[in-house]
């Protein structure tokens, strides 16, 4: 079974965050790691973060390098076969993951 690494850039999606994660928990391909990248965002979005305790997230924080920035820092982190990215305020249908390794399969 492949390992993907869900790479995440969050700055100012406090409003959408919850469940941008939530979406990627509740996959039904269930063998990734989550890496939220804190991009010196201004509200509460990590603190939001920090409330989930699944043990595949990991936050990995940086200095302000906007979407492009954040996305290479993931990139550098991550221990995937594949690579999945997500926008902070963006979701995901229960299958995403299933379906995307089936079709890379």
């Amino acid at each position: 079974m492949k390992h993907v690494s869900v790479i995440i850039p969050v700055y100012g999606v406090e409003n959408y965050i919850a469940a941008a994660v939530q979406s990627v928990l509740e996959q039904t391909y269930t063998n990734f790691e989550v890496l939220i990248i804190d991009d010196e965002s201004p509200d509460s979005s990590i603190k939001i973060c920090q409330e989930f305790s699944d043990q595949r997230l990991k936050i990995i924080h940086q200095t302000n390098r906007g979407l492009a920035g954040a996305r290479n820092t993931g990139i550098r982190h991550a221990k995937g076969d594949y690579l999945a990215f997500l926008d902070g305020d963006d979701l995901w249908l229960p299958q995403k993951l299933e379906r995307h390794i089936e079709h890379l399969e």
